[in-house]
């Protein structure tokens, strides 16, 4: 072809999604497929947001809010910070890219690790910039590797918190202590699009660190406790001149008049979340502990999914469960060559996976 594709375009490895419910249904020819590949809600949205979206069908023929103020201002209302330091996003996502495109033009750079969330780096190298990654210690962010590989040039540091894939977090003492260590013009983005999952006590709220006016972009999103994925909203706390530079580069209408309404029905049903979580809490500790009977190994987690490590090829077990209807995501683009990412289902779903697991693991990969 005429046109010429920029090398760092050309070396980027797309995202591969999980594999849709329809897609395996007409491969596999398996009615009822279970997923658990995605680390969707398996509740369900709000029953709130279910009536919120009826209610708006009949309005997506017209445009949506360009600014979505009505979300931004229960947003700041329950987060208490001002209106102007929350920016929408198409998913969570969006607002990775939309912080790359922001920030990284001009030579900077950016700092992730390596096993974390594959769309940080897709971001960074979308706008031919320079990457440094540092590997997981204990499947762990290393903090202190990262503070070390911030040069002079390093715009942006990418951490999950808790981290997709492996399912782990970073506590506030470690959070403390990396913020002190580096400049003050490096942005830090805390993606905590899982933190409605975590229990644990020493599990920092980023937008602590944002009142105090440290300079993080904290990333969250109604696709996962909230059961929003398909309508893909998520937004960001920043701080306000960040988050008036990311208005300039944001397309307009990026969240739908669907999504807008859905989100501020979920964010008002408290008891919704308090049911997924405490179902969500439940089931993994049958799983892990399921996981554990059977000698595999795995990553004790604090999400809704757990990174499983057998002696397969991760793609071969990967085929083996779907073929028995059952979806799971296979890691080894992430660096875990014989490591399966599985969602926390409902527990019917989670008998279903563990059975196929056990005939995927026989040596004809057959349920016995």
């Amino acid at each position: 072809m005429s046109v010429l594709i920029p090398e760092h375009i050309r070396s980027i490895v797309p995202y591969v999604p999980g594999t849709p419910i329809e897609q395996a249904e007409r491969e596999v020819g398996v009615g009822q497929v279970v997923k658990l590949a995605s680390n969707e809600n398996p509740l369900g949205p709000s029953p709130r947001a279910i009536e919120a979206i009826h209610q708006a069908a009949g309005r997506v023929h017209r445009y949506p809010d360009a600014c979505g103020l009505v979300l931004r201002e229960a947003l700041a209302a329950r987060l208490g910070i001002p209106v102007g330091q929350i920016v929408l996003g198409n998913g969570s996502t969006e607002i990775v890219e939309l912080l790359a495109k922001t920030l990284l033009p001009g030579g900077r750079g950016a700092v992730v690790a390596t096993q974390s969330f594959i769309m940080y780096r897709i971001a960074v190298q979308s706008m031919g910039a320079s990457i440094r990654e540092v590997p997981l210690v204990h499947h762990r962010h290393d903090l202190s590797a990262m503070a070390a590989a911030c040069g002079t040039g390093t715009a942006i540091v990418y951490i999950g918190n808790p981290n997709n894939p492996t399912g782990t977090y970073v506590s506030r003492a470690e959070l403390d202590d990396f913020l002190t260590r580096l400049p003050e013009s490096l942005l830090v983005v805390l993606d905590e699009a899982y933190r409605d999952y975590v229990e644990a006590p020493d599990y920092p709220d980023g937008l602590e660190d944002l009142r105090r006016g440290r300079n993080v972009a904290v990333l969250r999103t109604f696709s996962k406790i909230h059961g929003l994925a398909g309508l893909r909203i998520g937004y960001a706390a920043l701080p306000v001149e960040l988050a008036a530079a990311v208005e300039r580069v944001r397309s307009p209408f990026n969240t739908s008049v669907v999504g807008q309404v859905a989100a501020l029905a979920a964010l008002g049903d408290g008891d919704h979340v308090r049911r997924s979580r405490e179902e969500n809490s439940r089931e993994r500790t049958f799983l892990m502990g399921e996981i554990a009977d059977r000698k595999l190994a795995f990553i004790p987690s604090v999400t809704n999914f757990l990174l499983v490590e057998t002696d397969m090829d991760a793609q071969d077990l990967y085929i083996r469960l779907l073929r028995q209807g059952v979806i799971v995501r296979p890691m080894g683009s992430y660096g875990f060559p014989r490591g399966v990412r599985v969602s926390v289902g409902t527990h019917p779903e989670n008998l279903r996976f563990l059975a196929a697991l056990d005939g995927a693991l026989t040596p004809d990969g057959r349920t016995p």
